[in-house]
């Protein structure tokens, strides 16, 4: 890498950094979707506080310690939502009002979004969505050196974007999704999926701002964990639709 291109590079850091910390200036107050993962803590960190956490599960999953460990990593606490098979099948019967023909495994990580929308006493929801199409982030794009994110973005537009609006609509609330500002959108696009994804490390430049920003390390390079598996909903879920 050339000395321009490295400075090139940072300067795309700290263009991350700041489109994001505008957004969040913006939506101080609101509540954030929070696993402890490297997009949600990213957001937290760079709010100062302005973001109240909240991170559902089921009791004694990776979620709810990961996020808990993060949050006091950073000097915040977490507001903790327990689930419950009843909750989780009522969860459930309710999205696929909205969306009958929502497929299973896309289900269970939004049943994660449902707890929050319906728990969190704020009009306005501050999400990661986006992070893992745009940076890809997930695991596929490190098993398969070949693919693009072009399917997953065009899923993320057309289908579940649409489907979380109208999900949040039910309870009255606003989506918001600082990871899909222009600005953001712009600069995905101008990195490239090499840039992405080095070796076994995906989502590169994102962790790479985030430790710019002063986020702990072991936070910004925590591996991705899909919130309906950290969650344990999708174990659960499986099994309440046996019955």
């Amino acid at each position: 890498m050339t000395v321009d291109s490295v400075q090139s590079y940072r300067t795309l850091l700290q263009e991350i950094i700041r489109s994001l910390s505008l957004d969040i200036s913006n939506a101080s107050g609101s509540a954030l979707a929070f696993s402890g993962g490297v997009d949600s803590s990213l957001l937290l960190w760079l709010s100062r506080g302005g973001l109240r956490p909240y991170t559902t599960g089921f009791p004694g999953s990776p979620d709810l310690k990961s996020a808990s460990t993060a949050a006091a990593l950073m000097g915040f606490s977490t507001v903790d939502i327990l689930l419950d098979d009843q909750y989780t099948k009522n969860a459930a019967s309710a999205i696929r009002k909205i969306d009958p023909g929502i497929p299973t495994a896309e289900l269970g990580y939004e049943i994660v979004l449902y707890a929050i929308l319906d728990h969190a006493p704020v009009e306005r929801l501050v999400t990661g969505q986006g992070a893992d199409e745009l940076f890809y982030g997930y695991r596929a794009f490190i098993d398969n050196p070949l693919m693009s994110n072009e399917r997953h973005l065009k899923d993320l537009f057309e289908v579940t974007l649409p489907r979380e609006t109208r999900l949040a609509e039910e309870f009255s609330k606003t989506l918001l999704t600082p990871y899909l500002s222009p600005r953001i959108l712009e600069i995905s696009r101008s990195l490239g999926r090499d840039r992405n994804v080095i070796g076994s490390r995906n989502k590169s430049p994102l962790r790479d701002a985030a430790i710019a920003a002063g986020l702990p390390e072991e936070i910004a390079e925590r591996p991705k964990k899909a919130a309906q598996y950290g969650t344990l909903v999708q174990k659960r879920l499986r099994a309440i639709l046996r019955h």
